[in-house]
């Protein structure tokens, strides 16, 4: 197991996971927040339906008053319901760690990702609203890393 894969089953012993297809059957809940961290191209790409956007690397300041970041939605919400996505599950685990790490207690990151939103055939929109074709997403969800990246420099 590499260091990332350690460091994701650590933070899965604190936090919380919901399937695909119990998310589904949330969704209509008012007060849940959908919380997409991935990169901005990946949400213009697809997204699930009323979520919103906050990549990972602004995360902390999002959550937190008087930082230009700030999203007053979030910063107000430590006690909602809220579920972090991002492409298979592993970066919204660490993010739901972090967020509990700054107080927000109802908080629980989509097992699967939106990889495994897709592979359950629940809809998904691009960044102008419209539905994504479920073949194309898969296709462009489970791209092969290059070999480059799959080796070490020597």
């Amino acid at each position: 197991m590499d260091d990332y894969q350690k460091l994701v089953e650590q933070a899965l012993e604190s936090v919380s996971e919901i399937m695909p297809w119990d998310l589904e059957e949330d969704i209509p809940d008012t007060g849940l927040i959908l919380l997409d961290i991935r990169e901005q191209d990946e949400f213009n790409r697809m997204h699930i339906p009323n979520s919103i956007h906050i990549p990972r690397g602004l995360l902390e300041s999002a959550c937190v008053w008087n930082y230009d970041d700030t999203v007053p939605m979030l910063a107000a919400s430590r006690n909602q319901n809220i579920v972090l996505i991002c492409r298979s599950g592993n970066r919204s685990v660490l993010a739901a760690q972090t967020l509990q790490q700054m107080g927000f207690e109802n908080v629980r990151s989509l097992k699967l990702g939106i990889k495994g939103w897709n592979d359950n055939d629940f809809e998904m929109l691009d960044i102008k609203g419209n539905i994504v074709d479920i073949d194309q997403a898969d296709e462009w969800l489970n791209r092969a890393v290059t070999d480059e990246k799959r080796q070490p420099n020597s």
